[in-house]
């Protein structure tokens, strides 16, 4: 009877043993993908029931495991929340609902997870899987933002993970993975004329289509967005559109250079003609201020009147093409220099030719 009641106490220890075990060391992962545009405009409204008492995100907050909690958090989340507590707007037009809910939410998280352990997902919680395969030098850059941006929105130190959290892994679709690539190389492309602040943005917003829980139409949504905002990025250098008549035998087309970038930028322009009724001088390099415009003057000189087209290109000091091509069309009303000395020179030889046949049709009647 001894030893049953021994038995007995150390199974009943060894239970309670580990049920203490395992209430000591709760996670709790508190993530989302994203609801908002790169330019902060809410997609859809669905974060209000999502935030609300019984709402997934919700129970997590308001109905937490007991236990030594570490929560898990990322910090685009928490951005989104704060987003909803002032008046915000849908892309549809229409008033977003969830400011209540999203004020009581984050009280209660921050209430909740007062004497807790947060830990900060990467920035965005991408997919480990696809990061390491379609940015793998940006791995410690989203690890690094998660920790600075929870720290900043929860106004208290956290903890950095040191790896990406395991996720399943998933197929992606082409324009998921086309959206992506393309805005990195903008990124790398533009970064030099960039703000800090707006390189950091850029590159952390672009990782939401990465998030392994978005359906479908979420990623495609999200991926629209990416390639909008990249061609957006990509065209803050560009030229202004025009069109010229030319009346001058050589003359200079001023064609407007802008650069909506906080930094300057040493830039060349390469100019072709789609044909040889026109020829085209090189321009030397330009430097244009951030925040700037400057006109740029193409000297031309006319061959023969018509029409022609004008394309340019500008470039970086690192023959990078920056923006898009753009075609000027040009309208060629003057008889130039050349075309002058054309006419003369030909006008020349049909008299000569016309002499010649007289001398010879002479010769003849007087044989």
């Amino acid at each position: 009877m001894r030893k049953f009641i021994t038995a007995l106490l150390i199974l009943i220890a060894s239970n309670l043993g580990t049920s203490v075990a395992s209430a000591a060391n709760v996670a709790i992962t508190v993530t989302e993908p994203s609801h908002r545009q790169i330019d902060g405009q809410f997609i859809d409204d669905e974060l209000t029931s999502l935030l609300a008492y019984n709402g997934r995100l919700g129970e997590l907050v308001f109905s937490p495991p007991r236990g030594d909690r570490i929560w898990f958090i990322d910090p685009l989340l928490i951005e989104e929340v704060k987003a909803m507590t002032s008046d915000y707007l849908l892309v549809n037009g229409e008033n977003g609902t969830g400011a209540v809910v999203a004020k009581s939410w984050l009280t209660q998280l921050a209430a909740i997870t007062r004497g807790d352990q947060i830990t900060a997902l990467p920035y965005g919680d991408p997919s480990d899987y696809w990061i390491l395969k379609l940015a793998p030098l940006k791995k410690n850059f989203y690890l690094q933002l998660g920790a600075k941006r929870l720290t900043a929105e929860l106004g208290r130190q956290v903890s950095q993970m040191k790896n990406f959290p395991n996720s399943p892994r998933f197929p992606m679709d082409y324009l998921t993975l086309q959206a992506f690539k393309k805005s990195q190389i903008i990124l790398k492309i533009n970064s030099e004329y960039m703000a800090a602040d707006e390189i950091e943005k850029f590159q952390a917003q672009s990782a939401s289509v990465l998030h392994p829980n978005l359906t479908k139409d979420q990623r495609s949504l999200l991926s629209f967005d990416l390639i909008t905002s990249s061609q957006l990025v990509s065209t803050k250098i560009r030229l202004a559109p025009g069109r010229f008549t030319v009346t001058s035998a050589k003359q200079k087309l001023p064609i407007t250079l802008i650069n909506d970038f906080p930094n300057p930028a040493k830039l060349s322009v390469k100019v072709e003609a789609s044909n040889g009724k026109v020829l085209v001088d090189s321009v030397p390099q330009i430097l244009i201020n951030g925040h700037s415009k400057v006109q740029i003057m193409i000297p031309v000189e006319v061959v023969t009147s018509g029409k022609t087209t004008l394309s340019v290109l500008i470039k970086s000091d690192k023959n990078r093409i920056l923006g898009d091509e753009v075609l000027y069309p040009v309208t060629l009303k003057v008889i130039s220099p050349i075309a002058t000395w054309v006419t003369t020179v030909g006008g020349g030889i049909l008299f000569i030719s016309v002499l010649i046949q007289s001398f010879r049709r002479i010769r003849r009647k007087r044989a």
